[in-house]
């Protein structure tokens, strides 16, 4: 009898881990497919910039408008390593994608193995973490940052005694300090889970209060309190010099530059409060709820269901993650500075309520046409189906479509056209004098694309006249230069991203 429930373990195992597997292996296809195939948005062409100042001349300083150092930083060492492309700038958001997944299966001990597998699975082709992974953006780090800060912090409670909780400690202070490196938002997550933390502490202390457990929980503390401080200052110590030893490193660009952490912090908020208060990318309340109907629906509907359960059935961790996500989406939807990217950060704790839920749900479910399941499955079936047609659609299809609610003044493929023609011009000899001028100095993401080319300049003004090979130019400036240039220039209108129409022209 025991051989055969040992056997029956094996194979439970063995269906799991191939189960784990294959969403993994799916997350990473998806995510690395033609990582090039989208032209690079004009942020990511900013940022691919910077990376290459930091790389080619060891030049880096904080600038809270293109967000932390560990983006820049880090991309450098993969262009050293293999080389500056499309593909490249886009490789470590897609692991970090892919990382996302793993770190939540080491939460089945509160997920359960199901719960754990359903959730990466929903998470592994949702359309916003797809599409945020295959973008040279800060936010897939945050995600991962973020989520390995909760796994350390539970895994560290579990060993709170023991030795094997130092591991999980330097997880959950190095997670914290590189979140703070990556993007400003991350200060926003660290208030939220001491938030919790806050509420939970009087929530204790009332039950204490009204239990009268509050004099044997102090007894307690005393009896063991020597013990438990010195481990507990320890601790502290160590996640402190672990934390700010990462946030130095990096803000400082290890140590080529001078930055202190209350320059650092003053100069994020500051910054960042200002946007909000003017409104610079203002948007309604309800900015993110037609983004996650339209492409997360199955995520929002049994992630809001899944919110109801568990606090009913009080369900500790599950309704952290509740909270989490209510604030989530509550405080992004106040922030006036509304993107589609920033939805990754609340559909994340949603995927985990809801993949939970479905793994709980599903096998109590009876498939019986007069029964109420037949429409929780009819809803599943549905919204699981769009998710997917709406995941290969984004990311595949439609990725620089300006109709679609999750791209953001992405620029156009037009842009692949006027490379050919340059390069077409220029023949492989890199001589070609190219002049790219607009008053707007809104030219991005040529600069990226034109980074091989030496004889490249800008300007923030249109000139009257030019006797560069190449002009570039805005619709609305070219009509002067045109005649100056007269009929040795022939013509070439592009749209670079919705609503700036350029011309280039070029000698024939």
């Amino acid at each position: 009898m025991s051989d055969i429930i040992a056997k029956r373990i094996m194979k439970e195992k063995n269906k799991y881990l191939f189960l784990l597997l294959s969403i993994m292996m799916f997350a990473l296809f998806i995510r690395l497919y033609h990582l090039d195939g989208r032209v690079f948005h004009h942020d990511e062409s900013v940022h691919g910039f910077f990376t290459l100042k930091l790389l080619n001349e060891g030049i880096y300083h904080y600038d809270p408008t293109y967000h932390g150092p560990f983006l820049f930083h880090s991309t450098a060492a993969v262009f050293s390593l293999l080389g500056i492309s499309d593909t490249t700038a886009r490789l470590l958001p897609a692991l970090f994608g892919v990382g996302v997944l793993l770190l939540i299966f080491i939460l089945s001990k509160e997920l359960k193995p199901r719960g754990a597998l359903f959730s990466a699975a929903l998470l592994a082709f949702s359309p916003s973490m797809v599409y945020y992974s295959r973008f040279f953006r800060n936010d897939m780090f945050i995600v991962f940052f973020t989520i390995a800060i909760v796994v350390g912090f539970l895994r560290y409670r579990d060993n709170i005694t023991s030795w094997q909780r130092i591991p999980y400690l330097l997880l959950a202070s190095a997670s914290l300090a590189f979140s703070m490196t990556a993007k400003e938002n991350a200060y926003i997550i660290f208030a939220m889970f001491l938030g919790y933390l806050g509420l939970l502490l009087l929530y204790k202390v009332a039950v204490f209060q009204k239990s009268s457990l509050i004099q044997q929980a102090a007894r307690m503390l005393i009896d063991s309190g020597k013990k438990n401080m010195m481990r507990l200052m320890f601790d502290i110590i160590l996640a402190l010099v672990v934390f700010v030893s990462i946030f130095m490193l990096m803000y400082t660009s290890f140590f080529h530059n001078q930055e202190s952490m209350s320059s650092v912090v003053e100069s994020a908020f500051s910054h960042w409060s200002e946007m909000h208060r003017i409104e610079r990318i203002g948007g309604p309340w309800y900015y993110y709820l037609p983004i996650l109907g339209v492409y997360e629906s199955t995520i929002l509907i049994f992630g809001l269901a899944g919110a109801l359960h568990y606090i009913r059935k009080k369900n500790t961790f599950l309704i952290f993650t509740a909270y989490w996500a209510a604030v989530s989406l509550l405080t992004y939807s106040y922030l006036q500075e509304k993107v589609p990217w920033l939805v990754v950060h609340i559909v994340l704790p949603f995927g985990i309520l809801a993949g939970t839920y479905i793994s709980e749900i599903l096998p109590t479910l009876k498939f019986k046409p007069i029964h109420i399941e037949a429409l929780v499955v009819g809803i599943l079936v549905l919204s699981v189906s769009f998710s997917a047609y709406q995941s290969i659609s984004l990311n595949f299809y439609k990725n620089t479509d300006p109709d679609e609610l999750m791209i953001y003044t992405q620029a156009s493929s037009d842009i692949y056209m006027v490379l050919d023609k340059i390069e077409e011009l220029d023949g492989g000899r890199n001589r070609l004098k190219i002049l790219v001028a607009d008053p707007g100095n809104l030219y991005w993401p040529l600069p990226w694309y034109l980074r091989d080319y030496k004889n490249r300049s800008y300007l923030g003004t249109v000139p009257s006249h030019s006797s560069a090979d190449v002009v570039i130019v805005p619709k609305s400036k070219s009509k002067d230069l045109a005649d100056s240039l007269g009929k040795r220039y022939e013509s070439l209108q592009f749209t670079l991203r919705p609503g700036r129409e350029f011309v280039m022209f070029y000698k024939i």
